[in-house]
């Protein structure tokens, strides 16, 4: 005979406080945001350079090792691709925010492209091709909120 159990369903959100590692290569990329320095590792076989870093190169499959390859890079890029939202991309859930234009930035002196938010541009003036510099935040810690966003180069 199984014992009858009493099952309460609550609906809402729970904070949940938590760290991760993100590896050898992030860590020295997220070391470096905290100085506001940008940096890529370099493929010693194909030369593509890649922000953020990584272990594996995506071109020929080579691998990129930890202590040599590490490039400085400066704080400006390219639009290679946007979009405009009004939902927000920082948070889970659906509610509607003040529209944001989310691009593709290729890094000058880099293969690839991370994604940030365009600031201080208005819509009708974004364009892929357009040259844009990092803005930094205030404090900086160490991890990807180290970059507030790019404006106008």
């Amino acid at each position: 005979m199984s014992e009858e159990k009493i099952v309460v369903g609550n609906k809402g959100l729970i904070r949940a406080e938590f760290n991760f590692w993100v590896g050898q290569y992030m860590d020295r990329f997220y070391d470096n945001l905290e100085k506001r320095k940008i940096v890529g590792n370099k493929c010693p076989k194909c030369g593509d350079v890649f922000v953020p870093p990584r272990k594996i190169c995506g071109k020929c499959n080579g691998i990129l090792p930890l202590e040599k390859g590490w490039i400085d890079l400066p704080d400006t890029g390219t639009v290679t691709n946007f979009t405009i939202t009004s939902y927000r991309v920082n948070d889970r859930s659906s509610r509607k925010a003040k529209p944001q234009i989310i691009a593709m930035i290729q890094i000058n002196g880099s293969n690839t492209a991370i994604i940030y938010r365009l600031l201080d541009i208005a819509p009708e003036e974004i364009k892929v091709g357009m040259k844009v510099k990092i803005e930094w935040n205030d404090k900086t810690k160490g991890d990807p909120s180290d970059i507030k966003g790019f404006v106008k180069a």
